[in-house]
């Protein structure tokens, strides 16, 4: 019986090596290398997402806080306490088809800039550059 266990041992092994020396190893010379490269050649290189590309809104004279002056404004970023009052609300968002904001949220005129914000933390999450003349 041990006999027959180790020559079963050693030709298992044996078929192992040879199928291992057989083997052959193909390598593909013809690779292309830019299958996954997503190159669009229709790119608009003059998209700006938060450009205001229609007329712009004739309001009145804009005031800043005392102590600022115009800065453009990036999503994320928060906006000065003093900006978040009722004061610089805008209510006329749906007369230029802007959604209505959740609660919470308010539509606040900064110069130029129409900014949603955050009213809890001061956090702009939207903006339309250029809606006021």
């Amino acid at each position: 019986m041990r006999k027959l266990i180790i020559a079963g041992t050693a030709l298992i092994m044996a078929t192992a090596l040879s199928a291992q020396a057989t083997r052959t190893v193909s390598r593909n010379v013809n690779r292309n290398v830019n299958v996954n490269r997503n190159v669009n050649v229709n790119v608009n290189r003059h998209y700006h997402p938060g450009a205001w590309n229609r007329a712009r809104i004739h309001a009145g004279v804009y005031h800043y806080p005392h102590g600022f002056t115009y800065h453009r404004w990036v999503v994320g970023r928060p906006l000065p306490r003093a900006f978040i009052a009722p004061a610089y609300y805008y209510a006329g968002y749906a007369a230029l088809g802007l959604a209505a904001p959740p609660s919470n949220y308010h539509w606040v005129r900064y110069g130029p800039d129409l900014l949603l914000v955050n009213a809890a933390n001061g956090n702009v999450v939207d903006i339309r550059y250029g809606v006021f003349a």
